[in-house]
């Protein structure tokens, strides 16, 4: 959103060595991803001493609100001017700051579309500082997306994915995620909707049957569960949910789409996680229904409550992070393998010399022998599988 208003507005994207002026857009949602910021802004300044760096994003909030230490020689982008880079750099005049800005579909380089229907988080969770940073949950007028639905489509965009802190909170009126998904099926021709990371507790009975019965929507979600040891979630002070009975209902789903794709999130080491809780999360992973699983060192993030507690010893950590990582290397290799010799439809991202490259609704990458059109659907015959990647070639277009 950021880097096409301003090519809107008459700047260039350029290579950051060459650039007068270097946006970081900043995630702080653990300290590695801190680190990284911290990093491209120190390569920046060597690289190219006289540019102007600003900071946006969740890194700058977190530094405005004194979680952060200040970066030296680094503007920040206040909150207010995050979707109007623009008319920081060139005016003085007022901008009435808007959550969820206008997308337009001129000029988007990617073959999909994300559209961002609800930001903040009411939850507490001991170890995340969004909260902290994005504020209370609030959601995007039902007609607004509807509106923008229409506006990607008739761009060309046969994807689009519904994105947030916590979507399964969006709520407008007395509409909840459901509702919307069925207004948004029944008002636009939206080929294929995609949902972003979602909550356990926003896997509802309603939307389970939803995902079941209409086949515009993606099947693939990605469930952060973060552990699978009932007395680490109370440490962690996740919402209340029952891991078996979410399995339960995604067992309804992949009965009605078997290849239905369910990945997730999962927090190593986090204090208090005896060896009795990460034997929890290990079978949670061999338990067949992950496909595959982003995996991450507990983090103690400032300002949250998990901030001051007792860490594990990093031996302990890393040789648990090892485990699981073999686990879901395993996993990925699987889900992957079962579509070997079947017809699959991806959308077409990336069109190199013979051959083209995207992701099935089910988030398989894709790399296929043959001709496309980016932004297109295509069909191909799976050859070969490596982790949650399929190796094909085009039949049709």
């Amino acid at each position: 959103i950021i880097a096409e208003q301003l090519l809107s507005t008459g700047f260039r994207r350029v290579d950051f060595r060459d650039a007068d002026i270097v946006i970081v857009n900043g995630c702080t949602v653990t300290a590695r991803a801190d680190q990284k910021v911290r990093q491209f802004i120190h390569k920046a300044h060597r690289k190219n001493p006289s540019a102007r760096i600003l900071l946006t994003g969740c890194t700058a909030e977190a530094i405005f609100k004194k979680f952060l230490e200040k970066i030296p020689d680094v503007e920040i982008v206040p909150k207010k001017w995050r979707y109007d880079i623009a008319g920081f750099l060139k005016s003085s005049e007022m901008f009435v700051y808007n959550d969820f800005p206008a997308i337009s579909g001129t000029g988007i380089t990617r073959a999909r579309a994300w559209l961002k229907i609800q930001d903040g988080c009411d939850r507490n969770c001991a170890y995340c500082i969004v909260p902290l940073v994005r504020g209370k949950s609030r959601s995007r007028n039902a007609d607004d997306i509807i509106e923008q639905v229409i506006h990607l489509t008739e761009n060309g965009f046969k994807e689009i994915v519904l994105t947030g802190v916590d979507i399964g909170e969006w709520r407008y009126e007395k509409m909840n995620l459901s509702a919307l998904l069925k207004k948004i099926l029944v008002g636009t021709d939206i080929v294929r909707l995609r949902l972003s990371s979602i909550e356990p507790p926003g896997i509802t009975d309603e939307l389970v049957e939803l995902l079941a019965n209409e086949q515009r929507i993606a099947p693939h979600l990605h469930i952060p569960l973060q552990s699978g040891s009932a007395n680490v979630l109370q440490a962690m002070k996740r919402p209340s949910y029952s891991i078996s009975e979410l399995f339960t209902k995604l067992y309804i789903l992949r009965n009605s789409r078997p290849e239905l794709c369910i990945g997730t999130d999962i927090i190593v080491g986090f204090p208090e996680e005896s060896d009795d809780d990460f034997l929890q999360t290990k079978t949670l992973l061999q338990s067949g229904e992950i496909a595959y699983a982003h995996l991450f060192r507990f983090s103690p993030r400032p300002g949250t409550a998990a901030q001051k507690s007792k860490q594990l010893p990093s031996k302990v950590v890393n040789d648990r992070m090892h485990i699981l990582q073999e686990i879901d290397k395993e996993n990925r290799i699987a889900f992957a393998q079962q579509f070997v010799g079947k017809e699959l439809e991806i959308l077409v991202e990336t069109v190199r010399e013979d051959k083209i490259f995207g992701h099935t609704a089910n988030y398989l990458k894709i790399s296929a022998r043959g001709n496309g059109k980016r932004r297109e659907l295509a069909k191909i015959l799976a050859k070969s599988a490596m982790p949650m990647q399929i190796v094909g070639e085009v039949i049709s277009l």
